[in-house]
């Protein structure tokens, strides 16, 4: 039997991370044929009594054994793992197990720099969801970073296709998501005016000072005999870029033409500073194939173009990142070009994916999908929109569709939105998933209800209310006062005349107690996860007890159909008399409470005797499915149970009182709403002398 005597160098590998006892080998480390190596921990069970007295002479250490045992045959063809690789590999695991958590990174940058981030739609046309996406991450990242700002910038130079209407639009549809900004046009700041169309003068400075470092020149070529050039190009295979004709132009001859008033643009030269590279935060190195070519800066009309405005308003407003469409890639080498001209230093550049039809077509403005109000019409709140678009090429640190995840760590704010992104981004098309959306929408709703908070309870109980509740009373209202329309009896003929009677729970009718009640209910439904409009009429349809009393014609046929128990029926009353048993914390009290006095009872009652009794007091009619006699306690109140247990006693006594002439009316009075309860019920039942 080898021995492994200790040293102090290996002491501490050879021991376990979590409970520190030392560690040895079942086979010897210097053994010729040991082929593997496992380990075991050292304790007082695994350990000899021998092993134990002995120690090393040095330190009064125990000497370690190594149990050897010899290696099979087959073992000589299995890879030797070498001591040293052995000690790596279990201090990488330790490594790992304390490793430091992870800063989490924004476009390379830790949160604690400030982002400077900027939205600049044009208004020429109202927003879609792309546009609206792009806004939101550029939120988002301003709010991840320590002292981050958004500005929101208008880019109005193309005069000539603007929509009188959009910008107002542009604020209401931005404000409705719940976006906010620190500077804009509508709020000014330290580096406005907002509004391109407001800093012409800017624009112009800028393009002399290009001018006169030899950057830029002045173009007096006319439309006409551009686009000539551009076919002749066309029809020689060459490519139809503009071939410079007007750099030949002296300074000085350029300066007395343009004094004179002759009608010009001005072009950067393109190849300033050769084929420039650029390095995107999402999508890495970009270089085009060719240099540019002298794009234009700015236009007759004394209007920049948007390369040109882009650029100077972003370096003049401290820009630090420009988060933008996948399109605009293709322009940030002329951007970066501008840049160098200027001597200025590029903001961070990451470009977002396009969002893509399911058949992998770009999302067109015409389709219903792309609206912001088609979102808005559904039904759609505020943050699980923002939740959904922020996913749309994204990820968030957990994962939000989890059935497991609790209500508390559900983000309910824009800043928990932030904190939750990873900020790791996508490249290419990415497919919209509205059924992702409905998820977040349901999920969102039910951490409303499972864990209300005071911060946010006054606006999320207003969205309630308005998206739900109150769209849903006026469909109680309509449904009330619609004769043509039974809730509790579905075999009615469709051509009958009678009335049936709608009397509304008392909650109901005060203007004080009606939205209270609605919530409870709401609540209710949202634990089960239905919670949009259609879940709640739904739940009216199929569970009728909850808004209307029950009618006594209801009562009659169930009693004559089903019987009753007048024990239960006895307890039931008993509850709904003591008063301390209701609005507990103990949701379950009341059942539990029911459930003992009713298994008090002798003689002993069969098992569903009491579901059957209490769906009879609860809904009228004990064959439909119900919830438990809990739910439905705490759902219609103390007073509702007490008017209804009263109503079915009365009816009780009446029937046990007047006996087969009762039946028979009663039986008479079912047959009108229901042409085949005679056939089923009281074909037997006595006829009236």
């Amino acid at each position: 039997m080898a021995s492994l005597r200790w040293r102090s160098s290996i002491s501490r590998s050879l021991s376990c991370s979590r409970c520190h006892q030392p560690t040895v080998l079942w086979r010897r480390l210097c053994c010729s044929n040991a082929t593997s190596l496992r380990w075991t921990n050292v304790t007082n069970s695994n350990i000899g009594e021998s092993n134990r007295r002995e120690t090393n002479g040095s330190g009064g250490r125990p000497q370690l054994r190594g149990y050897a045992t010899e290696a099979p045959a087959t073992a000589a063809k299995t890879k030797k793992v070498s001591r040293l690789a052995s000690l790596k590999s279990q201090a990488n695991t330790e490594g790992k197990a304390a490793a430091p958590k992870k800063v989490r990174r924004i476009f390379g940058q830790t949160p604690d720099k400030p982002i400077r981030a900027r939205f600049a739609p044009s208004p020429t046309g109202y927003l879609h969801l792309g546009s609206l996406r792009t806004a939101l991450f550029n939120n988002l990242v301003a709010i991840a970073s320590n002292g981050g700002s958004f500005i929101l910038r208008l880019e109005d130079t193309d005069q000539s296709r603007l929509v009188a209407d959009a910008e107002e639009r542009l604020y209401k549809d931005l404000k409705w998501l719940g976006l906010s900004w620190s500077e804009g046009p509508d709020c000014g700041g330290p580096y406005g005016p907002y509004k391109q169309s407001e800093r012409l003068d800017i624009y112009k400075d800028h393009v002399q000072k290009l001018v006169d470092s030899g950057h830029a020149y002045r173009c007096f070529c006319k439309p006409e005999d551009l686009e000539e050039q551009k076919r002749r190009l066309h029809e020689a295979g060459k490519p139809t870029v503009y071939p410079g004709t007007c750099r030949s132009v002296s300074e000085s001859d350029s300066q007395q033409r343009a004094d004179a008033g002759e009608s010009h643009i001005v072009r950067f030269k393109g190849d300033a500073f050769g084929n420039v590279s650029v390095r995107d935060a999402i999508y890495g190195p970009f270089q085009k194939k060719d240099v540019e070519e002298d794009f234009v800066l700015l236009k007759t009309d004394g209007f920049p173009t948007y390369h040109l405005a882009n650029v100077v308003d972003d370096h003049l407003m401290k820009i630090t990142h420009v988060i933008r469409g996948e399109e605009w890639l293709i322009s940030t080498p002329k951007h970066v070009s501008l840049y160098k001209a200027f001597g200025w230093e590029p903001p961070t550049f990451a470009h977002l994916g396009l969002l893509i039809n399911d058949d992998g077509t770009k999302l067109s403005k015409r389709n219903d999908s792309a609206n912001i109000s088609t979102y808005r019409d559904q039904g759609f709140s505020q943050i699980p929109l923002k939740i959904w678009l922020a996913g749309l090429g994204s990820s968030f640190s957990f994962d939000l569709t989890k059935p497991s995840l609790k209500g508390s760590q559900f983000p309910r704010t824009l800043k928990e939105i932030a904190e939750a992104l990873s900020y790791k981004f996508t490249k290419g098309g990415i497919k919209l998933h509205t059924g992702t959306l409905q998820h977040y929408e349901t999920k969102w709703r039910r951490s409303i209800v499972t864990d209300p908070r005071p911060e946010t309870a006054i606006e999320e109980e207003a969205l309630i209310e308005e998206k739900v509740l109150r769209p849903l009373w006026d469909t109680i209202e309509s449904v009330t006062s619609d004769n043509t329309k039974s809730i509790f009896f579905p075999k009615q003929p469709t051509d009958s005349k009678q009335d049936e009677q709608k009397e509304l729970v008392p909650a109901l009718k005060s203007d004080q107690t009606r939205i209270p009640y609605l919530r409870r209910l709401y609540a209710h439904s949202a634990t089960n996860n239905h919670t949009m409009l259609e879940d709640m009429k739904k739940f009216l349809s199929s569970n009728p007890h909850y808004f209307w009393r029950v009618p006594e014609e209801l009562y009659r046929r169930s009693l004559l159909v089903h019987g009753y128990s007048k024990p239960i029926l006895e307890a039931v009353d008993r509850v709904c008399d003591e008063p301390d048993l209701w609005g507990t914390n103990d949701p379950a009290l009341l059942g539990t409470e029911l459930g003992k006095r009713v298994a008090q009872l002798d003689p002993p009652l069969p098992s569903d005797a009491l579901y059957r009794n209490h769906r009879l007091v609860a809904r009228g009619d004990p064959s439909l499915p119900s919830h438990s006699a809990s739910i439905m306690f705490n759902l219609i109140g103390r007073e509702e149970w007490k008017h209804r247990i009263t109503t079915v006693k009365s009816l009780v006594k009446e029937i046990e009182e007047g006996g087969s002439d009762v039946r028979l009316l009663w039986a008479q009075e079912a047959q009108r709403r229901d042409p085949d309860f005679v056939d089923e019920v009281t074909k037997s039942a006595p006829t009236k002398a």
